[in-house]
């Protein structure tokens, strides 16, 4: 948030609109949460008894309380393990034998359930159509589309359990 001594002021920002109070709000809470990420999370903090008094270590230095926010470099710094995004070898290998048993059992189903599997997941390269496009281009109504997958779903499902 601006805060008190830095409060944005919305009208000459926006000079001649029109901000009602509900946008408003919006707009400070935005301003709080940018304020919460760039300020607070990364302020030093203390340790404190009940009183509200700073807690001293032997040294008679004040005690700092951990980081709330890490930056990557010092994870690095400090070599942290962290788990790669690249999948292992034997992770390909078994997602490609789950999509070659997904691939199995859509050859199974019947044809008008298959169709409308590979027309909406499949085609256009692998990014398949929205059952609106499949309606337009097949001439099938959108609902009985809607039932054929859900019916190969349920197959799917079956199968691919059994």
């Amino acid at each position: 948030m601006a805060h008190k001594n830095n409060q944005k002021n919305y009208e000459k920002l926006f000079p001649g609109v029109e901000i009602n109070a509900e946008t408003l709000q919006v707009l400070k809470q935005g301003d709080n949460k940018e304020h919460y990420f760039m300020v607070v999370l990364k302020r030093d903090r203390y340790l404190k008894d009940r009183n509200g008094n700073y807690v001293r270590d032997e040294n008679g230095q004040t005690i700092k309380l951990p980081e709330r926010e890490v930056s990557l470099d010092k994870l690095l710094d400090e070599a942290w393990d962290f788990q790669s995004s690249t999948p292992s070898p034997e992770q390909r290998v078994i997602a490609e034998m789950e999509r070659e048993e997904l691939h199995r059992c859509i050859r199974a189903l019947p044809v008008d359930e298959k169709e409308v599997i590979y027309a909406l997941f499949f085609s256009n390269y692998g990014d398949g159509m929205t059952e609106r496009e499949f309606s337009v281009i097949s001439g099938i109504p959108q609902k009985t589309i809607n039932d054929r997958k859900h019916r190969a779903f349920a197959k799917l499902k079956k199968m691919l359990r059994g």
